[in-house]
């Protein structure tokens, strides 16, 4: 009986809706005899919200010229030369719709976000916050006027991503009113952006042709109520499952190749991002709010977006073993983490974990080790393994401590506040990079380390159970066998250098990488070199305050590089920020440097000298011994 009752009730909702639906359907057909079928779609969600009225725009002429009533013009004029010499004839309307296509994303602080557009909208939430905005999504058909997306050599193409349907795709890759610089509303666009990859194009409903369509929806809301009424009352009352918080994304910074330029610092408008001793840190990751603009302004690659606590992959196991070649070990740079005192750290680790485990028998013509590489890493392993009595030899290709001697001139030396020990000989807290070379070569020589300079290896191959270290020392090539090796020749690799005369005391001027460019403000300097890394090193350099920089290519152009790189190379040209000299080439280095053009020789003055040109990596190395590399930062090749 309750059940027959139950169903009654039904039927009076139904037969409510139905009411209603006819009632649409009554209305849908005095409407349809005098309004036109072909609406111009719905009204974007900002002009809804500021009740905008039909007769606002319509009423004046030129719908273009009504929006002069809202938005300043002077603050919405083109930032893009090519868009600005349009002048009138590049509208407001042409790329910003009032109805229909006209899309847009709302940004609130929280990180929630609404995406609306053709009278639909589309509510989510963002894993991090973001800058209270609302940001116009124009479609890339509305650049097709002028533009050709399919074209590989258009520059709208780095917008077009390969889009088929150019209606339904967003540009979201420039900002049209605003040129660089208000780092808070380029979060916004990049927020945006975000949302339009992670939310589909929003359509507009299938429009019904007549008044059917409105007492088709009549009869769908009766049917839907007598649906939606016996689920509610079927159904057992649950919480609704909370979806789980997307992982926090956050900067991760390689401070072995971060030149500490503060490009990231200045484009990061939340103060997340701190430079300390030289490199850059984050210091507020509460405040991060996820967005890649500090990833697009370091000019190398040292900085990318990750998600929190995302492994990263590792070359050696928890002894510094490789995890690919055992009885071979890294220390240093190459095991990803840097600093000067977590390289000394690491070098006597490795010297202990292979004194834990060396085999018990002797052979007189194998050492015991060879460390490679004579910095910071393998200074303090030549000094345990004396300490453990092991039999080693320290192969260096240049001198004791060439990476520290590549710092520049009173650069104080001293690590960032981690939890990491470092007593004795090796570390001097707070000095110099002259005062920690002088203590170190000290403890060379009190304690007569077999360290070799000169030494440059050139192979590490296993052969019959041994390892066998080839090098090149004076022209002549001289082999090692050992049972353990130790790599700690840093990212860097080994510098090019130039066939050039330099004159006595002009050495300390010459620099094979930059290591700090606010070292560098105020000075005259020269850079030869227009590779990747020249061009970041340029960049950097370019951006200190009263720094003179003179570019030196034999080439006759840009050659080579990332196109983000030669467009940034391109714009401090044109701006007076750099001088480009193509055809040229360094010939010396004295009180002033004299280089070689197409019209005959020329100085120019230049109180430091950075020779660019690439360099001769130590990946190669642990490749040939067997060793996988997960990536090359620091391998360059620059011509």
């Amino acid at each position: 009986m309750s059940s027959d009752v139950r169903r009654a009730r039904d039927m009076l909702v139904a037969a409510a809706a139905c009411a209603a639906g006819i009632g649409v359907f009554a209305a849908a057909s005095r409407v349809a005899g005098r309004a036109s079928s072909a609406a111009p779609g719905a009204l974007s969600r900002p002009h809804r919200l500021a009740a905008i009225t039909c007769d606002a725009c319509h009423g004046k002429g030129d719908p273009a010229a009504s929006c002069a009533g809202c938005h300043d013009p002077t603050k919405h004029r083109s930032a893009r030369p090519g868009h600005a010499r349009l002048g009138a004839d590049l509208r407001c309307v042409d790329c910003h719709r009032a109805h229909g296509e006209g899309q847009t994303v709302a940004l609130e602080t929280s990180g929630a976000f609404v995406r609306s557009g053709a009278g639909v909208e589309a509510r989510g939430q963002l894993a991090h916050g973001a800058p209270a905005a609302t940001v116009p999504l124009v479609p890339l058909a509305a650049c097709t006027r002028c533009h050709d997306p399919a074209s590989r050599t258009d520059p709208i193409a780095v917008c077009a991503a390969g889009s088929a349907d150019p209606s339904r795709t967003a540009v979201t890759c420039m900002d049209e009113h605003q040129p660089a610089g208000d780092t808070r509303r380029f979060a916004a666009w990049t927020a945006a952006a975000e949302v339009t990859r992670t939310t589909p194009w929003l359509a507009a409903p299938r429009e019904e042709r007549g008044p059917w369509g409105f007492a088709a929806a009549g009869l769908v809301s009766a049917s839907s109520a007598l649906v939606m009424r016996r689920r509610r009352r079927e159904r057992k009352t649950s919480a609704a499952p909370v979806a789980p918080p997307a992982a926090k994304r956050l900067p991760v910074i390689d401070t072995s190749t971060c030149l500490g330029c503060h490009a990231c610092v200045d484009a990061c408008p939340f103060d997340v991002i701190e430079v300390e001793k030289f490199v850059a840190v984050v210091s507020r990751p509460d405040d991060c709010c996820g967005v890649v603009l500090c990833e697009q302004a370091c000019p190398n690659g040292s900085l990318r977006i990750a998600e929190e606590g995302a492994a990263l992959p590792r070359m050696v196991d928890d002894r510094l073993e490789s995890v690919d070649v055992p009885g071979l070990f890294m220390a240093g740079d190459l095991t990803g983490l840097p600093l000067i005192k977590n390289a000394l750290r690491q070098g006597a680790a490795a010297i202990d974990a292979i004194a834990g485990d060396l085999p018990k028998k002797s052979d007189a013509d194998m050492l015991d080790v060879v460390i490679v590489g004579a910095g910071p890493a393998g200074l303090a392993a030549s000094l345990r393994a004396k300490e453990r009595g092991l039999r080693y030899v320290t192969l260096e290709q240049l001198t004791l401590a060439a990476s520290v001697q590549a710092f520049p001139r009173h650069k104080l030396v001293y690590d960032q506040p981690l939890q990491v020990s470092c007593e004795g000989e090796l570390w001097l807290r707070e000095c110099t990079k002259e005062e920690l070379l002088a203590q170190w070569t000290r403890v060379a020589r009190k304690h007569a380390l077999a360290i070799r300079e000169g030494h440059r290896v050139i192979d590490v191959a296993t052969e019959e159970g041994a390892f066998v270290v080839r090098a090149e020392h004076e022209g002549a090539e001289v082999a090692f066998r050992a049972r353990r090796v130790i790599v700690a020749t840093g990212r860097r690799g080994s510098p090019r250098k130039l066939p050039i005369d330099v004159a006595d005391g002009a050495e300390s001027k010459i620099f094979h990488h930059l290591a700090d460019a606010r070292t560098f403000a105020g000075q005259r300097v020269l850079v030869v070199g227009l590779g990747d890394a020249a061009m970041e090193a340029i960049i950097a350099l370019a951006s200190q305050p009263g720094t003179q920089v003179v570019v030196c290519h034999r080439g006759d152009g840009f050659t080579r590089g990332k196109a983000r790189n030669v467009r940034e190379m391109k714009w401090l040209a044109e701006r007076g920020k750099i001088e480009l000299r193509f055809q040229t080439e360094l010939v010396s280095v004295g009180k002033m440097a004299t280089i070689r053009t197409p019209d005959g020789p020329a100085e120019t003055a230049a109180d430091a000298v950075f020779v660019l040109i690439g360099g001769a990596p130590a990946w190669d190395l642990l490749e040939r011994a067997g060793a996988k590399i997960l990536s090359r930062p620091g391998a360059s090749k620059d011509t």
